[in-house]
């Protein structure tokens, strides 16, 4: 899997120099966000985060090929038990609108 690191934290592993060609609002608005971090950072974190997406859509396809799509009310119910689980050693009680 891709590595993200914090937003406070040195990149690990070697970088170089590309150049990417962003519309103007966009590059105002990554520059706007970014602060301290810088926009290279920002920008590795973007990508990582799509990589990962991506990766995960790769799987979930594969899974999907092999065993059949996800029954969504299995899910649901699978992620309402999680949260529950969650809140439950957070010492508070699950949403009930929470799916």
């Amino acid at each position: 899997m891709y590595y993200t690191s914090p937003m406070d934290t040195p990149r690990p592993g070697k970088t170089r120099v590309t150049s990417v060609s962003l519309r103007a609002e966009t590059l105002e608005a990554i520059r706007a966000r970014a602060g301290k971090q810088g926009v290279s950072s920002y920008i590795e974190e973007a990508v990582q985060r799509q990589l990962q997406r991506e990766a995960i859509d790769e799987y979930i396809a594969t899974a999907e090929a092999e065993h059949g799509p996800v029954d969504p009310a299995e899910a649901s119910d699978k992620a309402e038990r999680i949260r529950a689980h969650h809140a439950a050693h957070r010492g508070e009680s699950a949403p009930a609108d929470a799916a």
